[in-house]
């Protein structure tokens, strides 16, 4: 257990510092590129109606586009483009297949995409980037759409500052094999499924950090994915689970604060091998919840104020849970069917101490 504990610890000490390193090194990266690219300072070509840039170069929306009845509004098939949106519109009227900006192709690869400061609205897609690399997306509102804002097969890029709100589906969405992304300080909102979304195997060591999801089904959500990190995230008022993972491994969630309906941190369908750190759930039904998941760590957290466990572990073998507050939790740790737990040094002040073997 000592030799588990310690593991945990050596593993939230270097991850820590490695996201650090990553997200300093990504967030230059794009930045680095809107503030430096020559076409920034000239040559600056005005849109005004729906469009195809081909060419690279720093374009800017010079009006408001509504009512659109385009099947793709901007589309941007060029690397080294700037679309500046100057905080106007891309509006369309909701039919089926249509975007509203759509960058790259599944045929070639794109590369130094920057879209900002565009508010998308009423598309099929709001914002879809596919096969793109070193690319931004940062300062824009979609809204309305059936589809927020989605990477597919689209790596080594930062979604920043977005705010994806009253999308059908989901707000923000990475697929495919989107690997080495950041997905930092965007608000996912209202969405009717998902907030913040990462799905399919090749989806992997991404970076969710310190973004706000709430009023959606799910926070954020990752089904099938592997090696992906969700660190000092707000996850609040989801109608069922703040954080959920399904059939995805050795993922880490570290430094969470989630409030919600039923789960604050929710691991299903063997999700295994996740590290589960230093999270606050309060005012949940049930703070963590795992569910035929294995050999994963729940280490360091604080659970109070759930309705009905702060822990349950059903049908979860391996599990070490260590060091972690309970305070004022219906039950504290509920086991059933669940072999080799590891417990040690939580403190508990939950009403009912302990239940195992149910």
């Amino acid at each position: 257990m000592a030799s588990d504990i310690a593991r945990s610890r050596f593993q939230i000490a270097i991850i820590v510092s490695g996201l650090v390193f990553v997200l300093c090194g990504l967030l230059y990266t794009g930045l680095n590129f809107v503030g430096t690219d020559p076409q920034n300072q000239q040559n600056t070509k005005e849109i005004d109606a729906c469009t195809t840039i081909d060419k690279p170069g720093r374009y800017e929306l010079t009006k408001d586009i509504e009512d659109s009845n385009a099947n793709k509004c901007i589309r941007i098939t060029s690397s080294n483009v700037v679309l500046n949106g100057n905080g106007h519109s891309i509006d369309g009227t909701g039919a089926f297949g249509t975007g509203g900006v759509l960058v790259g192709s599944f045929k070639t690869s794109t590369e130094n995409v920057s879209v900002r400061n565009i508010n998308v609205s009423d598309w099929d897609d709001g914002i879809r980037y596919i096969h793109v690399t070193n690319g931004t997306v940062a300062n824009t509102v979609t809204e309305n759409n059936r589809v927020g804002l989605t990477l597919l097969s689209s790596n080594q890029s930062s979604v920043i500052n977005n705010t994806a709100i009253q999308n059908a589906v989901y707000g923000i969405s990475l697929q495919e094999t989107s690997h080495d992304n950041v997905i930092a300080n965007n608000t996912a909102s209202s969405n009717t499924l998902f907030g913040i979304h990462l799905i399919q195997n090749g989806v992997k060591n991404n970076v969710i950090e310190s973004n706000f999801a709430a009023r959606n089904e799910y926070g954020i959500v990752l089904i099938g994915t592997i090696e992906n990190t969700i660190i000092n995230n707000t996850v609040v008022s989801n109608r069922i689970a703040g954080v959920w993972l399904s059939e995805s491994d050795d993922n880490t969630i570290i430094h969470n604060t989630a409030s919600n309906r039923f789960y604050g941190v929710y691991l299903g369908d063997q999700s295994n091998q996740n590290l589960l750190s230093n999270n606050t759930a309060t005012k949940n039904a049930v703070g963590i919840r795992l569910l035929h998941s294995d050999n994963n760590d729940i280490t360091g957290n604080t659970v109070m104020d759930s309705s009905v466990q702060a822990i349950l572990l059903i049908a979860s073998n391996g599990i070490v849970v260590t060091e972690n507050r309970l305070s004022n939790n219906s039950a504290a740790i509920v086991q059933i069917r669940s072999n080799n737990i590891s417990q040690a040094d939580s403190y508990d002040e939950s009403i009912e101490k302990l239940q195992i073997g149910l």
